[in-house]
């Protein structure tokens, strides 16, 4: 990217001196060739003699200079500066290139730093200021051919007030010429810079709403994940339970091992309706298809008939009526968390293992949604492969509303204890996890 940079950048500095080459320096050039058409002028006479030629390519860089006085700006005043310097030492000046003044007085007040247009202004303003003494030398170089006509011209302090006046109209216009186009340069560099800032704060913010909507897309996978997490995890569980179970009762009891194959068929159906759902979700991101409700805490009754049938004896200990109409969100998240506990009994428990799952709101310094589900499993005998997330997903989906998840593994069992708060803006309070927490690898 660096790369590709730095040669856009190379690339819009050669198209600008090219331009600037046939539209500033080329037209001077022309013009320079026709004052010089006539003859020769004579060259050095209040200065050193040079040759024709030398004051020719002389005037020649000066003018060449503007092919970089905008890409360049402080490099080209000071090459025109010490050439225009140069002709008033030779007594070639003043000449086409003086043209070139105002131009590169111009670029540097709009595109170079507020250092090289100051500086700029300075050597203008000084360079007109020598330009009127050099017509006063002028002046006083042929003030001999005046006396010897008897010409008398009136003096101030010793000068021709004639000269004196020639020599001020020339600086004074000069000067001016130079301050008129710094202001122009600097009122359009100002505007140019105003136009810089807004394009970069036009490409600030777009990055921004590129990044925004990268991290609402990554989270919105997290969220999927967890949600294909969960509905995997369960309805495999499920399915597995089911087929070990009806394996063994095929031959004693064909009517339980049809039951246990239909809790598959339905399990397996579920599953599928979920998945469909989670991925018509990143399919239509309009809203444009139509997808079933997401499971709440109204949905644990059939939840806890399901793993019933599984093989595993589950009580539900909650009443309906008393427990508020809780936002989507929250209710997915209280329905994900009992449904990964069930889960993780049905698999590591244990054949024995019972479990009862309490749900109620607490009133307390606020309202709160409260959750228990504790098992008679294994417990601390489980051993951990290290390889599952289903405790994390527990703390993640909690803490996403301002919740808390608590486990606890013992040797009587594992619990689970989870905290919604209600009725006000939730906060996110960072969920923790107990330390004697050991089922890291229960959720696959």
């Amino acid at each position: 990217m660096s790369a590709l940079t730095d040669v856009g950048e190379a690339s819009s500095r050669n198209r600008q001196r090219l331009i600037d080459t046939l539209v500033k320096v080329l037209p001077l050039l022309v013009l320079l060739l026709f004052s010089h058409v006539g003859g020769q002028r004579a060259m050095g006479e209040i200065g050193w003699p040079v040759p024709w030629s030398v004051a020719v390519l002389i005037e020649v860089l000066t003018v060449a200079s503007l092919a970089f006085s905008r890409t360049n700006p402080g490099a080209a005043a000071g090459t025109m500066a010490a050439l225009c310097a140069a002709q008033l030492i030779t007594g070639s000046a003043p000449g086409v290139s003086a043209f070139s003044v105002p131009f590169v007085v111009y670029a540097c007040a709009k595109y170079g730093s507020p250092r090289v247009s100051r500086s700029c202004l300075a050597l203008a303003l000084l360079g007109a200021a020598a330009l009127g003494v050099y017509f006063v030398l002028i002046d006083l170089t042929y003030a001999s051919q005046y006396q010897e006509a008897g010409v008398t011209q009136e003096t101030f302090w010793g000068l021709p007030v004639r000269t004196l006046g020639s020599a001020a109209l020339t600086g004074g216009f000069a000067g001016a010429i130079a301050v008129v186009f710094w202001l122009a340069g600097h009122l359009a560099g100002r505007r140019r810079r105003e136009i810089a800032a807004i394009s970069e704060r036009n490409q600030l913010l777009i990055r921004e709403r590129d990044q925004e909507a990268r991290l609402a897309a990554d989270a919105e996978r997290m969220r999927i994940a967890r949600e294909m997490h969960d509905v995997i995890s369960h309805s495999m569980s499920v399915m597995i339970a089911q087929a070990d179970g009806g394996r063994y009762v095929l031959q004693q009891s064909p009517e339980r091992a049809a039951q246990a194959f239909e809790t598959i068929s339905e399990t397996g159906r579920e599953a599928l309706t979920e998945m469909r759902r989670m991925l018509g979700v990143l399919r239509e991101g309009d809203g444009a298809l139509q997808k079933r409700p997401a499971p709440g805490v109204q949905d644990l009754p059939q939840l806890v008939e399901d793993v019933t049938a599984s093989g595993l004896q589950v009580q539900l200990h909650m009443l309906s009526e008393s427990i508020p109409r809780l936002p989507e969100g929250v209710g997915l998240a209280a329905y994900r968390i009992v449904q990964e506990a069930l889960t993780n009994t049905l698999k590591h428990g244990g054949p024995q293992a019972r479990a009862e799952v309490w749900v109620a709101v607490a009133a307390e310094s606020g309202p709160a949604l409260m959750l228990e589900i504790r098992d008679t499993g294994h417990g601390a005998a489980v051993t951990s492969d290290g390889g599952g997330s289903g405790l994390l997903g527990m703390v993640e989906r909690a803490r996403l509303y301002g919740g808390t998840v608590q486990t606890r593994a013992h040797e009587r069992g594992f619990d689970v204890l989870a905290r919604f708060p209600l009725g006000g803006e939730t906060t996110t309070a960072g969920a923790q996890m107990p330390a004697e927490s050991t089922r890291e690898g229960e959720a696959a």
